[in-house]
């Protein structure tokens, strides 16, 4: 054994952990990532000394797995190694990562050199170490090095402040991007980072000139480049330098129109459709930016010339929508939004998006036949609920073809259309007028074809059943707040889709129903859902000899009723065969729900689960904003509950107290919620806390 009286060496012991013939993998990823506290405790000075260079010697024989985690590592580096003075040592670490042929690595890599250089202070030794860096990784003789070079430049140039040092810094970036070398792999990364340095030149001074006179130039090779490959990350370079120059002011944006629209339009008409998407997908960011160009005084044609080429007849948008590529269509529909937050719904109604996309989602409604892919009928219908929240839009424009839409016969697609629907209506970052689905509105009939849609002699599909349930609850919630006229007579239509829906044979549509509980207790008041939704449930419940036999104590029911495949069930003692009940049963009023296996006779959902459906009914509904009233009838019920012998009832049950004991006083608390309740052979604990409720089962077969 060594003297304990021998200083303990971290980096020694360090060394040691990270040897790859002496530890697995797993040992020495611990010690990379122990390494930053390791040098907050051995201070700046034994850093730079001792463990940057024990970093370096490791690197270039280290696993792939071990060198991603140790470049996270060193990309917060800089408070260690001696503060942004001093975190230019950390460069020689990178320079020997981006030499490794792992793709990740390098790139890892060059996002901890974007950290560190981001981070750092611009001295004269630190533009020495990382403009040597990026020159030797931008003349490596292999591709790999010239790949991670290039996206080496941005972050140094927009970080450091000396004008000189970034025209140099563009000179080489030149030399790499427009040099002698024709590999794809090269010029596709040098095509991506013109994008972030675009960026980052439109953050410093002379940008216009950088802009115009270095990056343009450059771009401009790479948007005729003979790749495919090439030209798609060149159109989406185009697409961030012009958001980046128009953001500077009115007149650079004016520029910046007046260089680039030639190029948008050769985009368009690109012989690839993946640069046609590409420039489709960047289509919005286009229209925003340019729109800067109007300045707080427009020049009226000056703002006319830009509306024509962006959304009137010949614009890039329109042969986009024309497209013989699907994706392309799709990109077009989603760029369509953001054009109308750009130009405003007056513009767009008298251009030809709006067509465009109303052709793209026609529905024949007789044969329920379109000619389009579900992909795109689904993106127009998504795109034209997010038009109708844009200011001056015309709803009678967008009314026919969202409604048409809801007529395919196609099921998978009709699904899709309501889910965007859905998505639409409940956006609150685009707010919808719900009084537009009024009757005599142009979105009227939608409410007519979501009632339809609930039957389940109609709707044959499960999830078409549920998703226009909810759909159905979220427009008339939204009609409520809006406080329209005409809703009235379709609330009593609404508890009638609420109580069967909660009564539905799918269990996924009778969640559906309970999920839209609380936002109809929120726009119409809590005594309306228990009333018009939740107590003929009750009552029914209430009144089924089945509720009150599994009150009984389980001991007391027959042994043969509990074998498993039983086809009688005890009745108050007395024994009836399914078809007896069957004929009890139907004097009931129920909602229509599954068919029996056994029986071949449409019956009514199981009674379990209409307790289980009511009881977490009352957990979702449960909130700080019920009455003591409600509180004291509810913890009445769910006492009753907990006895019920059929275990995923009792389950609920106990869910339901557990909520109600959050927002229930402690008068309530200690009268009527038991503390412990022992039902039979189960024994139940519930466990309550002011404010939580935490709910224990111990399960014990006596």
């Amino acid at each position: 054994m060594g003297d304990p009286n021998d200083a303990f060496d971290p980096i020694a012991f360090l060394e040691t952990q990270m040897d790859m013939k002496k530890n697995p993998r797993d040992v020495r990823a611990t010690a990379v990532k122990s390494m930053k506290n390791i040098a907050a405790n051995i201070g700046p000075d034994k850093v730079q000394t001792d463990l940057i260079p024990l970093i370096c010697t490791l690197i270039p024989e280290e696993e792939d797995e071990i060198l991603f985690l140790l470049a996270k590592e060193l990309g917060g580096f800089v408070t260690v190694v001696g503060g942004p003075a001093c975190g230019y040592m950390l460069l020689q670490c990178f320079e020997l990562m981006c030499d490794t042929e792992e793709t990740v690595v390098r790139d890892a890599a060059a996002a901890a050199f974007a950290s560190v250089t981001a981070a750092m202070e611009w001295n004269t030794e630190a533009k020495e170490k990382c403009l040597s860096m990026v020159k030797n990784l931008s003349a490596g003789d292999w591709f790999t090095k010239k790949v991670v070079a290039a996206q080496l430049y941005s972050t140094p140039y927009l970080s450091c402040d000396d004008e000189p040092y970034r025209a140099e810094l563009r000179a080489e970036f030149k030399k790499l991007a427009e040099g002698k070398d024709e590999l794809p792999m090269v010029k596709r990364s040098c095509a991506t980072a013109l994008k972030s340095l675009a960026v980052a030149a439109a953050k410093t001074d002379n940008a216009t000139a950088v802009l115009r006179d270095d990056i343009m130039s450059t771009l401009q090779i790479y948007l005729k480049d003979k790749d495919s490959s090439v030209r798609v990350n060149a159109t989406d370079a185009l697409v961030g330098l012009i958001e980046g120059w128009c953001a500077i002011d009115t007149d650079s944006a004016k520029m910046c129109w007046v260089f680039t629209n030639a190029f948008v339009l050769e985009a368009i008409n690109d012989d690839s459709w993946r640069v046609r998407h590409a420039l489709m997908k960047g289509y919005g960011t286009i229209a925003t930016s340019y729109v800067k160009s109007f300045g707080a005084e427009a020049d009226p044609e000056h703002k006319t010339q830009v509306e024509k080429f962006l959304v009137m007849e010949g614009a890039p948008i329109e042969k986009a929508f024309d497209d013989m590529e699907t994706e392309v269509r799709v990109a077009a529909v989603k760029a369509s939004t953001v054009l109308g937050d750009a130009l405003g719904g007056s513009v767009l109604a008298k251009s030809v998006v709006i067509p465009c996309m109303a052709m793209l989602g026609e529905v024949n409604v007789q044969t329920g036949v379109a000619a389009e892919a579900p992909t795109v009928r689904i993106a127009v219908t998504q795109g034209l609920i997010d038009l109708l929240a844009v200011e001056e839009m015309p709803s009678d424009l967008l009314g026919p073809t969202i409604t048409s839409s809801l007529h395919t016969g196609d099921e998978p697609v009709l699904i899709g259309v309501m889910r965007s629907l859905e998505k639409g209506m409940l956006n609150k970052e685009r707010p919808l007028d719900f009084n537009v689905f009024g009757p005599e509105q142009p979105l009227g009939p939608l409410l007519e074809k979501l009632i339809e849609f609930q039957s389940a002699e109609i709707a044959d599909d499960w999830r078409i059943r549920k998703i226009s349930m909810t759909l159905f609850s979220i427009m008339m919630a939204g009609c409520k707040k809006a406080e329209a006229a005409w809703l009235e007579p379709f609330q009593d239509q609404l508890g009638a889709s609420m109580r069967v829906a909660l009564g539905d044979y799918i269990a996924q549509v009778r969640v559906g129903a309970i999920e839209c509980l609380p936002r109809l207790s929120a726009a119409f008041g809590l005594e309306w859902v228990k009333s018009n939704c939740l107590a003929e449930l009750r009552k029914d419940i209430e009144s089924d000899p089945f509720y009150q036999f599994h009150l009984k104590d389980a001991m007391e029911k027959p042994a043969v009723e509990r074998e498993r495949g039983s086809k009688e069930v005890a009745l108050h003692s007395k024994w009836i065969t399914v078809s007896e009940w069957w004929a009890t049963a139907q004097q009931m009023t129920r909602p229509p729900c599954a068919v029996s296996r056994d029986s071949g006779l449409t019956s009514p959902s199981p009674p379990p689960l209409r307790q289980i459906q009511y009881f977490a009914s009352l957990r979702v509904l449960i909130s700080e904003q019920i009455d003591s009233e409600t509180a004291a009838e509810w913890s009445d019920v769910l006492c009753t509950g907990v006895e019920v012998t059929t275990p995923n009832v009792r389950f609920n049950a106990m869910l339901a107290m557990g909520e109600l004991a959050k927002v229930a006083d402690d008068d309530l608390l200690q009268s009527k919620v038991p503390g412990a309740r022992h039902t039979g052979s189960h024994c139940t604990m519930l466990c309550y806390v002011r404010g939580c409720a935490c709910v224990f089962f111990c399960v014990h077969n006596f």
